[in-house]
């Protein structure tokens, strides 16, 4: 089976509670058989029950830790910040509102132009023309039912020399793959049934630089900075 991340002639499928999925031996990346994909519907009603929301002083200290060190990284860089596009931006596009937010409070220039960008809750917002100098992508990966198509789009929404920060959780046995499908199996982030992609950090890589990205650092431990060439 040909690995959707970076497309070698190496996947092998194994079942996890009745579902099919494949692992890349040279990637080392998961991904569910489509096979067990949600219906576009069941994703959407899943999507819906999320509890996504700034009043949430949780899931509002979640987004500060992800979007705050990546406008710092990108100013270190001497990136510009006057559009940025939330790629996947959700039925409440939270991170969206936190940015505004940031402009008003002069974090961010105050003609930065925000948008949010979701294939189910905001289909018809116009990307940037010229694309944008930061496309944030906060859990929303892990969703790609086919990740080189989808990253490709992703990078087609950044502009030349913009930046593209991605949140996923990574595969947790990356240091020590004893008894790694047991590992996989209770994975927390496995049992959401609208995840489908996993990736080690070299997968997730070389799923970027197919699609025009290139890595730059890590943020943290599930945010990684990329640029566009």
């Amino acid at each position: 089976m040909f690995c959707v991340f970076c497309g070698n002639d190496s996947a092998d499928c194994f079942e996890v509670k009745s579902k099919p999925y494949y692992r890349c031996n040279s990637c080392g990346g998961i991904f569910m058989s489509e096979k067990a994909f949600l219906s576009p519907a069941g994703q959407k009603e899943r999507y819906e029950k999320h509890n996504n929301s700034l009043e949430d002083s949780g899931y509002c200290s979640f987004l500060r830790g992800f979007i705050e060190p990546v406008l710092a990284e990108v100013k270190n860089r001497n990136g510009s910040l006057k559009t940025i596009l939330d790629y996947g931006s959700g039925p409440e596009p939270a991170l969206v509102h936190l940015l505004e937010k940031l402009r008003d409070d002069k974090i961010l220039p105050t003609d930065s132009e925000i948008r949010g960008w979701d294939p189910f809750f905001a289909p018809e917002t116009p990307l940037f023309s010229s694309g944008a100098d930061l496309v944030t992508s906060l859990e929303v990966v892990e969703h790609f039912e086919k990740p080189l198509e989808s990253m490709k789009k992703l990078a087609e929404a950044c502009k030349k020399g913009g930046f593209a920060a991605i949140g996923t959780m990574l595969l947790p046995f990356q240091q020590d793959e004893s008894n790694w499908k047991e590992k996989f199996s209770s994975w927390w982030y496995r049992s959401d049934a609208t995840h489908v992609s996993f990736y080690t950090k070299k997968a997730l890589c070389i799923c970027a630089e197919r699609s025009g990205l290139s890595f730059v650092t890590d943020i943290s431990d599930r945010c990684f900075l990329f640029r566009k060439a």
